[in-house]
C-alpha cells in the first residue's frame, strides 16, 4: 500500500510540473486494476504530491526559481501590460483581504479553472503567505482528487436503470 501512495504522490508531482502525466487517469487505472489501495488514500496522496509539484510555481511567482523564459517574462511584466494589470489588482485586493485571495486559491484547485498553475504563480506574485498557499491548495486538491478516486466507488453504489 505504502508503494502505491508513494507511485501516486510522485506521479501527481511530475504531472504538476509536466502536464503531460494526467494523474486523473492513472487514479482511474490503479483503482480500476489494482486490489488493495484504498481510494480516499491514494486521492490524498494526489493531492500531496500535486501541491508539491506546483510549490514551483508559487516560489517561481515570488520570483525565488525560475522556471523558464515565459514565466521569466511574467514576473518582470512591463508597467501598464494586460498581465501586470491584473497582478496588480490580485496583489491588491489580496492585501486588502487575505480571506479573498486564499479563498481563490481553493477554489480555483477544485476544479482547476482558472488554471491551478496560474494561481499557484500569481499566489507567490501577490504575497500569500507559504503556509496558507499550501493548506488552501492542499485542501482544494484534496477535494479534487477525493471526488475522482472516489467516483468508481459511488458509481458501483448507484441503482441500475433499465
Amino acid at each position: 500500500m505504502i508503494g502505491w501512495l508513494l507511485a501516486t504522490a510522485g506521479t501527481a508531482a511530475l504531472g504538476s510540473v509536466f502536464p503531460v502525466v494526467n494523474i486523473e487517469l492513472y487514479l482511474l487505472g490503479v483503482l480500476s486494476t489494482v486490489e488493495g489501495p484504498v481510494w480516499w488514500a491514494l486521492g490524498l496522496a494526489a493531492a500531496v504530491g500535486q501541491v508539491a509539484g506546483k510549490t514551483l510555481f508559487y516560489l517561481a511567482g515570488k520570483g525565488s526559481v525560475t522556471l523558464g523564459e515565459r514565466l521569466g517574462r511574467m514576473t518582470r511584466a512591463r508597467a501598464g501590460s494586460r498581465w501586470a494589470r491584473w497582478m496588480e489588482r490580485f496583489r491588491h485586493k489580496n492585501e486588502q483581504r487575505p480571506w479573498w485571495g486564499r479563498g481563490v486559491l481553493f477554489l480555483s484547485a477544485i476544479p482547476g479553472i482558472p488554471p491551478f498553475t496560474l494561481m499557484c504563480f500569481a499566489s507567490g506574485a501577490a504575497g500569500i503567505r507559504f503556509g496558507w498557499f499550501l493548506l488552501a491548495g492542499l485542501a482544494g486538491r484534496a477535494v479534487h482528487f477525493l471526488i475522482v478516486a472516489g467516483a468508481p466507488e459511488i458509481i458501483g453504489h448507484l441503482p441500475a436503470f433499465g
